[in-house]
């Protein structure tokens, strides 16, 4: 009991002066529940796990010296009628789109190829487009807040999860269609998950802490604009931007819950239980939404038939 109590003394000590000094105790920002904890798991995926930033792996192996550009590795695996679908080359298969032969077998596979292409861009289009809005979001907390609040890192954090989830999700995708061994396709749908599940982590946390924010906004707004005079914007549009803020943040949780289903990544360990009510209900709202729509990638009666003998 007396060594219990000894260590406590002696720990508030020490926490005493590093508090006086200001040495090895983070702000009051970064230690905020939308800040702390998604920006620990992502320091994770950086040192430890060494899955941030993303490069393709097949594309490492292949170039060591990293000369190998991204998006031209991701174009040259999305290139029209290089790999069939044994995975040898095919020069004799004609471009995407252009059907010159009569062959219904063959017109077949380049509908399929196309409908392949144009899900992948849809698919490429939709995480472009709400990565462009989670940064502008990102930009608008820049300037409605101060640079070091824990309202504007927190945006930030999601802003570069979801960048480097695009960039994974992009590759899985990309190696999916141009046929890829399953030993090269596994680890990267693995390194995708641990960025979506990050993602969708901080995404959760950070629509709570703004809801709680913005609840006191509105029972005290003339304490908080006593507190505050110095809100460039006014409290009303700066309430305005949080509940815009709170949308995007929204539709970008749907769609990483999305991405994690589509993906046979959610996993059956903590994070799926602690947040198994929230990513029910996204993934609920993902597939009767119009977040990656994927169209069917066949065709009723398309390909050659096989002609049955007549029963005798």
């Amino acid at each position: 009991m007396n060594i219990d109590i000894t260590c406590r003394h002696l720990a508030g000590i020490i926490c005493g002066f590093c508090l006086h000094w200001g040495w090895t105790i983070p702000s009051l920002e970064f230690c905020s529940t939308n800040v702390l904890f998604g920006g620990v798991f992502l320091l994770g995926l950086i040192w430890k796990r060494r899955v941030v930033p993303v490069r393709p792996l097949l594309a490492a192996m292949m170039d060591e010296e990293g000369c190998v550009e991204h998006e031209d590795y991701l174009r040259s695996l999305l290139a029209d009628g290089v790999v069939r679908d044994d995975g040898d080359p095919d020069d004799t298969t004609p471009p995407i789109g252009q059907n010159s032969t009569t062959d219904p077998f063959t017109r077949g596979k380049q509908k399929k190829k196309e409908r392949e292409l144009h899900e992948y861009l849809r698919k490429q289009k939709t995480l472009l487009y709400v990565r462009y809005l989670i940064g502008i979001v990102a930009l608008a907390s820049l300037f409605a807040f101060d640079w070091s609040s824990s309202i504007v890192l927190c945006q930030c954090l999601l802003f570069a999860y979801f960048t480097f989830g695009t960039q994974s999700s992009l590759i899985v995708w990309a190696y999916t269609r141009s046929k890829e061994p399953s030993d090269i396709i596994e680890p990267e749908r693995a390194r995708s998950g641990m960025i979506w599940r990050g993602f969708f982590l901080s995404t959760v946390l950070a629509i709570v802490v703004d809801s709680m924010s913005m609840a006191s906004w509105f029972v005290f707004p003339t304490l908080i604009a006593s507190e505050r005079p110095s809100l460039p914007l006014g409290l009303f549009p700066v309430s305005v931007l949080m509940v815009l803020r709170t949308a995007v943040n929204l539709l970008a949780m749907v769609l990483s819950s999305k991405i994690l289903h589509d993906m046979s990544q959610v996993g059956c360990g903590i994070f799926a239980q602690l947040f198994s009510v929230v990513i029910k209900w996204s993934k609920l709202i993902g597939d009767h939404g119009v977040f990656i729509l994927q169209k069917p990638l066949w065709t009723a009666f398309e390909g050659r038939g096989i002609t049955l003998g007549r029963a005798r």
